[in-house]
């Protein structure tokens, strides 16, 4: 899903892209003069890029080469282990809760004491 501005005249609109199958389905949001759209233009620009309080996790990497895609095991795993609220929101934004479970079961860099909370509080049953 993305979030695309068309211009026509002075005015700007939002629409939201999404793949449907094979096709791609824009669906018009509205004026980016509304406050709602405005807000939600935002929250999705926001859950595409990580914030600098976040990226402090990620001191040794350059952020232009982190994908919230590709890496996303490793992000969710990182910010599992260190990330404080405020991260863990951001995470909460970005990533399905099924996502974030399977890194919690299947990551080895969740220590066993995180893994342990984690387990508890998307109450998952302990596989043993």
């Amino acid at each position: 899903m993305s979030i695309t501005i068309r211009k026509t005249g002075n005015k700007e609109y939002a629409y939201m892209a999404h793949r449907d199958g094979a096709r791609m389905v824009q669906s018009y949001i509205g004026p980016l003069t509304r406050p709602e759209v405005r807000r939600r233009v935002d929250a999705a620009q926001r859950a595409t890029t990580m914030s600098l309080h976040t990226m402090r996790l990620f001191a040794g990497v350059d952020p232009s080469t982190l994908s919230l895609q590709r890496d996303a095991a490793a992000i969710i795993a990182c910010l599992l282990e260190q990330g404080d609220l405020e991260d863990l929101r951001w995470l909460a934004g970005v990533y399905p809760e099924s996502t974030i479970i399977d890194v919690v079961l299947s990551a080895k860099d969740v220590s066993a004491r995180a893994r342990n909370f984690w387990m508890v509080w998307f109450e998952v049953p302990d596989a043993s």
